[in-house]
């Protein structure tokens, strides 16, 4: 990528924001990109590569963080969730473009999958606590708290309401879990 004007990158970014927001990464368009960023599609080349690294340059560390968040060790089982959904909730609502650019508009890219890759961190980690209860059963238990809290980004509920809606399904969630580790 060029760094010679910073300003155009600056119009290529934001100009790439608003096209994968507006029609996900597959749907966007870079000469749509291109004309909103006030440069032609050969002058977008010689800022980036693709529409594939803007794409990765907008949510690249997004994805990053929310990584390291659930493949942290450590945590006691009654922290391992609640404190790593708590964060997850705040980094959410404090970068809400870029997450919901990952939940909603990644299709197509290295990032199409990074939920399900989620699902397998927190399934590994929750191991020590999951007694014998099947993989396969834990999987779909967590797979479906994600799948809960994608819901309320591509819906737009926003911070007050998804914060108490995540609380709920958390509670919920833990509720179920407690039931299950003690009849196993």
């Amino acid at each position: 990528m060029n760094h010679a004007d910073p300003q155009t990158i600056k119009n290529i970014n934001e100009a790439a924001l608003k096209e994968f927001i507006a029609n996900g990464y597959k749907n966007a368009s870079l000469r749509s990109i291109a004309r909103e960023a006030g440069v032609t599609t050969g002058a977008f080349y010689g800022y980036y590569k693709s529409k594939a690294e803007v794409f990765d340059g907008i949510v690249g560390e997004h994805a990053a963080y929310l990584r390291s968040l659930f493949s942290q060790e450590g945590d006691s089982y009654a922290d391992f969730g609640k404190s790593r959904f708590a964060k997850l909730f705040v980094y959410t609502f404090d970068n809400i473009d870029g997450v919901r650019l990952l939940v909603a508009g990644s299709e197509g890219t290295v990032y199409a999958e990074l939920f399900h890759e989620l699902t397998e961190l927190v399934a590994e980690g929750l191991k020590p606590y999951s007694g014998s209860l099947e993989e396969e059963f834990v999987h779909s238990l967590i797979s479906g708290l994600f799948e809960s809290y994608c819901e309320l980004i591509v819906h737009d509920a926003g911070r007050c309401k998804a914060g108490n809606a995540l609380y709920k399904l958390w509670s919920f969630y833990e509720a179920g879990w407690s039931a299950m580790l003690k009849e196993n």
